[in-house]
């Protein structure tokens, strides 16, 4: 699972003050030509630090042949922080190695650890994954939210007749709700906030499992584990397991193969709310994508009560964005006239960073598994039948929810290009 940025992070009373990134490279420079032991400490620190009022997702540390590149990603987009020299290089990965509680001495295999929100003065928890290149090891450092930064789930950004279809869907006893998008397109902290609405509602609140890797969010009232492919628990041993614990609600990271596909359908038949992650463009291509992995439609048919497809679409910066006349190509591309809407874009002001965006929102489309999906998943009618009949039934589609977005200025048409799926537009 990836862990989604939604709304805006960071940045709050309580954060540390917003330095440039010309500054924190200054600053870096600086603490680094010092040496001594503490170089690297403060070094990272700063890093880290700058990380939240920058409102950064992850932290990329690139060794290239003579510099070390940092990068952080703001709101889905990577931005360069910092060049420094190749020879601080060491110095940084093995401070970062060290409080993530990762082996200093292996350098030619990939791992992955934790940093705890005490172990640096950013107050925030993170996940640490190294990689080796021909370069040296490269560290990608994950900013996980904390419980208390958890969204509601009327707050992730989609319109109010989804979110109320997600939530009568939760509020069954059992079935299988999945939701799908690529990398980075908000699914971990969407789930997050389906448990969380799940234990809120219910009275007493019911036994959850979530089955993770790794788990990113310590919730509370929820039992949650990490799975370990190296001790033999995957996917679809942890989830055999976790049938004989009496649950009530399973959530479970990633469908990755057929046996944990199968697993998780028939968990959703035998009296189990299953929510779960998958991969496709749409929502309406998961049933093939499940057909594909060789589950009997009939059994998708019983147990899929709901498809959710998302993606994170960037918003214009509230200080600088101005009404516009939108760029013809996009809008014959799109179907609609700059008329039909009030367009508008951000043009870069210190708010923003000069980026003309302000975080992120949500669009989805909400497949419900009626009774006329069930006929063509039965009849394995493909993706595109399923959706045309889903868009009749009355679902929204991703290029409408996102289109809506555009035509009330909270988004441009551009960044709906950047992040719809290839074809759909």
């Amino acid at each position: 699972m990836t862990s989604l940025r939604i709304i805006e992070r960071g940045g709050d009373e309580s954060s540390p003050g917003r330095e440039p990134f010309e500054a924190i490279e200054a600053r870096l420079r600086e603490r680094l030509a010092r040496g001594g032991d503490s170089a690297a400490v403060d070094a990272v620190d700063l890093i880290l630090i700058q990380a939240v009022p920058h409102r950064a997702s992850d932290i990329h540390f690139e060794p290239w042949r003579d510099s070390l590149t940092i990068r952080y990603r703001i709101d889905g987009i990577l931005h360069d922080v910092a060049q420094l020299p190749r020879e601080f290089h060491a110095w940084i990965t093995t401070r970062l190695k060290v409080i993530a509680r990762i082996a200093t001495y292996h350098r030619d295999v990939p791992q992955d650890g934790r940093i705890e929100p005490d172990a640096t003065p950013s107050g925030r928890a993170m996940r640490v994954s190294t990689f080796p290149t021909v370069n040296g090891e490269k560290v990608t450092v994950r900013m996980l939210d904390t419980p208390d930064g958890m969204l509601a789930l009327d707050a992730l950004g989609f319109d109010a007749d989804l979110t109320g279809a997600l939530q009568e869907l939760i509020g069954r006893p059992s079935g299988t709700l999945l939701l799908t998008g690529p990398s980075s397109s908000g699914k971990t902290t969407t789930i997050y906030a389906l448990l969380q609405a799940i234990v809120q509602s219910r009275d007493p609140a019911p036994h959850v499992v979530a089955i993770e890797d790794p788990v990113e969010y310590r919730m509370p009232k929820i039992t949650q584990t990490e799975i370990n492919p190296h001790t033999g628990l995957t996917y679809e041993e942890a989830l055999r397991a976790v049938l004989r614990q009496d649950p009530e609600v399973i959530m479970l990271g990633e469908i990755r193969d057929p046996a944990t596909a199968h697993a998780a359908i028939q968990a959703g038949l035998t009296g189990h709310l299953v929510i779960s992650t998958i991969h496709s463009g749409t929502a309406a291509g998961v049933f093939t994508r499940l057909l594909d992995m060789g589950i009997e439609p009939f059994l998708i048919a019983s147990s899929v009560t709901g498809v959710l497809a998302q993606r994170l679409v960037r918003k214009n910066c509230p200080a600088c964005s101005a009404p516009v006349v939108p760029d013809e190509r996009l809008c014959a591309r799109f179907g609609v006239v700059p008329e039909s809407g009030t367009f508008r874009a951000g043009s870069g002001c210190p708010n923003c960073e000069g980026i003309g965006f302000r975080g992120r929102t949500a669009v989805g489309e909400l497949l419900m598994a009626d009774e006329t999906v069930a006929e063509l998943i039965l009849s394995r009618a493909r993706t595109a039948t399923i959706h045309r009949a889903a868009v009749v039934a009355g679902m929204t589609s991703l290029e409408d929810a996102a289109l809506a977005c555009a035509e009330t200025g909270i988004t441009t048409l551009d960044e709906m290009r950047r992040v719809l799926p290839a074809g759909m537009t």
